[in-house]
């Protein structure tokens, strides 16, 4: 695959970058963006598509760009058949940086797939995301590239967009992720990727060591903002910016639109705790929709549902009233693989794809009850325990034991996420007095433990 881009830079042609709109997408694009200009070409377009059109790559990608000798689609590709068919017909190469499940049926004719899922691959790591495997894909095409290029350096702004994305989407914070997050980590931490300096002061982060929590709640979210309320072109306009004074006006744009997004999650939420009945506790799976629901934060709606309301596979649908079609955003818990759930129910499905947590659908709203019923029947041949929310203990912990040096040591299990959990201790019989209530909303509770130690719930 390497080679076959190196062949198209050579020959000095045309190449159309296309990436999910998405933190994931956005920040393989930006790096795809970045290698372009550091080595000098300056032959290519890049396509960001509207939530509105769903995912993967659309077809309008294609056509506008008849001129292109190569596209490249990241996180996303795998499945998108007619949109690659219709570039190979054009004589066009395609290649594929993807990582979400590769089902045998409908793969998509690319020149090269570059996804880990996919059976015939060799990788023993198979979790990346996208914006992972785009950072080891520049590091072989810039050994492949002619003695005509520059050699960029692929640390900096490479490393950091890589563990935005592996940190945002959610994939496990382990092996080679792990290595990424707390590499790139370490390089924002450096201060010299302006993007993310600017994106983290509008967020309130100025004068903090950015860690893998301050990316999933903070800066993550604001990139994903730009997609799921307006355009993600937006997001990759702020991390691909050649001109300093562009970046504040699009950072605060960022942050307003993060902001409206926050309103909108509160009100639909609010919506669905109030429809929410006895029967559909008796469920093991939930699954709702509506008509004002805005499609770019279903998939936030279902996790937070999980979180507060129902624990379990939870699909949360966008209704269109004009065409009759349902999209929806499912996410799944641990011990249920909704990617193989929605497979048996692919034939009542327009459109799906996605992974074990985490899946988008389409159907048509005269399934969707039929849908429902079959997909609660898949749930109901796992093991009950699988729906009993549990949270793990790592060990009991007497409070003498805590001290700056225990503190300093946990620092060296970091970054923490999916698959790396922050540890958890556990303490018993511990006197409690609540010293004051703070943050937004007053929230917060700042504790005394045993007179002497400091705690915040």
């Amino acid at each position: 695959g390497a080679d076959l881009v190196a062949g198209h830079l050579a020959a000095g042609n045309k190449v159309v970058i296309i990436g999910d709109y998405d933190c994931d997408g956005i920040t393989s694009v930006a790096q795809m963006v970045h290698f372009l200009r550091d080595i000098g070409h300056g032959r290519y377009a890049v396509v960001i598509p509207r939530r509105a059109e769903g995912y993967g790559v659309p077809e309008r990608a294609i056509h506008a760009h008849p001129d292109a000798r190569l596209f490249v689609a990241v996180d996303c590709g795998t499945h998108d058949v007619r949109s690659v068919s219709a570039a190979r017909r054009m004589g066009a190469d395609f290649i594929v940086i993807d990582h979400h499940e590769v089902s045998t049926n409908g793969l998509a004719p690319a020149t090269v797939l570059v996804n880990p899922k996919q059976p015939s691959c060799p990788s023993v790591f198979k979790d990346f995301c996208a914006s992972g495997l785009t950072l080891l894909f520049l590091s072989r095409l810039r050994k492949a590239l002619g003695d005509g290029f520059p050699v960029p350096r692929l640390g900096g702004k490479y490393l950091s967009l890589a563990a935005i994305g592996t940190v945002a989407d959610l994939v496990p914070l382990v092996d080679a992720n792990r290595i990424l997050a707390r590499s790139g980590l370490n390089c924002m931490n450096q201060k010299t990727f302006l993007p993310i300096n600017r994106l983290a002061e509008a967020a309130g982060l100025t004068g903090k060591v950015l860690t893998a929590g301050h990316i999933g709640y903070y800066l993550g979210p604001r990139i994903n903002a730009a997609g799921r309320m307006a355009d993600g072109s937006l997001a990759l306009g702020l991390l691909t910016a050649e001109q300093e004074e562009a970046l504040g006006p699009l950072s605060d744009e960022l942050n307003s639109l993060n902001s409206s997004r926050q309103h909108l999650e509160d009100r639909i939420l609010k919506e669905i705790r109030n429809r929410y009945t006895e029967e559909h506790a008796g469920r093991r799976t939930l699954i709702m929709g509506d008509s004002d629901w805005n499609h770019g934060v279903v998939g936030i709606i279902a996790s937070r549902i999980q979180q507060d309301l129902h624990y379990g596979p939870t699909i949360v649908f966008s209704i269109d009233e004009g065409t009759g079609a349902a999209r929806g955003s499912a996410r799944s818990v641990p011990g249920f693989d909704i990617y193989s759930a929605l497979e048996s129910c692919g034939d009542l499905l327009l459109k799906w794809g996605g992974h074990k947590m985490a899946a988008g659908m389409t159907i048509a709203v005269e399934n969707l009850d039929k849908f429902s019923a079959r997909f609660e029947e898949v749930a109901r041949t796992c093991p009950q325990e699988v729906f009993v929310p549990r949270r793990k203990v790592d060990m009991e912990l007497d409070l003498s034991l805590l001290s700056p040096e225990l503190s300093t040591m946990l620092k060296q299990f970091e970054p923490h996420g999916l698959g790396n959990p922050l540890p958890t201790f556990a303490a018993r019989n511990v006197g409690i007095v609540v010293h004051r209530t703070f943050g937004r909303k007053t929230k917060h509770l700042h504790l005394i433990l045993d007179n002497r130690v400091d705690g915040i719930f």
